[in-house]
């Protein structure tokens, strides 16, 4: 069965030129990069200036360093466990956060370090007015995603920097952009970012290579040791995915993408079946969270799969948890969070397949009501 894909936000396909570059690389750039020969040193060479393609997209007006990682897990791991090493420093985490930031944070404040989390308001964004009553002289870190997994949500980033500075100018403040690089135009260092931690395989690029932007200045303690390769993050260089990764981004066309999901995503919301509503201010058109009348998101979407549409109840990493904390932290009622779907787009769906799914969906609804 050919499936229609509806859940970019989980994971895209690897689009065909990255194939390529990743076929051309394992094949004729194969060599340990941290190696002394000519070949090696190559190699070296290409991976600095896959990072710089990378950095250049990701801020132009200020120095910094590309960390490669494993994926955006890795990096935001890296900066909580690296930045909040006593139980001295005070940890701020905005509420509904992918599990790779919140599960970290979970961590530390179970051992009995100081963490506290940041509301959110309603329609998604982040309580601005307690964020500032929860900053202190000791916080050494504040942790937000720019856009919701869940939710599609953007963060007014700009406020919630200027927030932060205006109480301690000493905190570093770390942005999980995962699902907002490429997609939207932004840059790192005009928004005060000190990291940023991002991932290939949101943006068409291969899985298991993500990086982590590191403002110049600011320090982490490693949470790994070994050989000597970039510094905070030891370890072999995976050739193939790093120069993988930069043609992804080569590849992405931010304006071109964006307007075509715009379209779609109005085609969605225009069709929706009646008694279904769209949760939370939804200013990103990449990803919508469907609020459906009164039955199960998981009854639904096993139904849409048979129906050959692949669509999400929220993040990906998250499936198996019993409550979907953005939700809740927006105040909507736990039995309600369990009855939504999220529809994420990739520049590869078609009006087609929005098409089909607002059919099924409305026969689904149907059929279940």
């Amino acid at each position: 069965m050919d499936y229609i894909y509806l859940d970019n936000a989980a994971t895209t396909r690897t689009s065909d030129a990255v194939n390529v570059e990743m076929v051309r690389v394992q094949s004729n750039l194969f060599y340990n990069s941290a190696a002394l020969y000519s070949p090696s040193l190559a190699v070296k060479n290409e991976i600095i200036r896959a990072a710089d393609i990378i950095k250049q997209r990701l801020t132009k007006s200020s120095k910094g360093e590309i960390i490669f990682t494993s994926g955006a897990t890795e990096s935001n791991n890296m900066v909580i466990l690296g930045k909040i090493t006593h139980k001295s420093h005070h940890l701020l985490v905005l509420t509904g956060e992918h599990s790779s930031s919140y599960a970290p944070a979970k961590h530390l404040k179970d051992r009995g370090f100081e963490v506290d989390f940041i509301p959110l308001k309603p329609d998604g964004g982040a309580d601005i007015d307690t964020l500032k009553k929860l900053i202190k002289p000791n916080t050494a870190l504040v942790v937000f995603g720019l856009v919701n997994s869940d939710t599609g949500c953007t963060q007014n980033a700009a406020e919630i920097v200027r927030a932060v500075r205006f109480v301690n100018k000493t905190t570093v403040i770390h942005c999980d952009a995962t699902q907002a690089f490429c997609k939207h135009h932004f840059d790192a260092g005009i928004l005060g970012f000190d990291s940023v931690a991002i991932s290939a395989h949101k943006i068409c690029g291969p899985k298991g290579i993500g990086a982590l932007w590191i403002r110049e200045g600011i320090n982490f303690h490693p949470i790994m040791f070994g050989g000597g390769q970039q510094n905070l993050r030891p370890g072999t260089e995976n050739n193939a995915a790093v120069l993988g990764f930069a043609k992804a981004v080569q590849m992405w066309d931010t304006d071109k993408n964006l307007a075509h999901v715009t379209e779609l995503h109005k085609r969605l919301v225009r069709g929706l079946p009646a008694g279904c509503t769209v949760n939370g201010k939804n200013n990103n058109p990449f990803i919508t969270n469907i609020q459906l009348p009164g039955i199960l998101g998981q009854t639904v979407m096993n139904a849409l799969c048979s129906a050959g549409i692949c669509v999400g109840l929220g993040s990906a990493c998250a499936s198996t948890a019993t409550k979907n904390r953005t939700l809740l932290g927006m105040g909507i009622p736990e039995a309600k969070t369990k009855q939504v779907l999220r529809v994420s787009f990739g520049p590869d769906n078609t009006f087609t397949d929005v098409d089909k799914f607002l059919t099924e969906l409305s026969n689904t609804i149907i059929l279940l009501s």
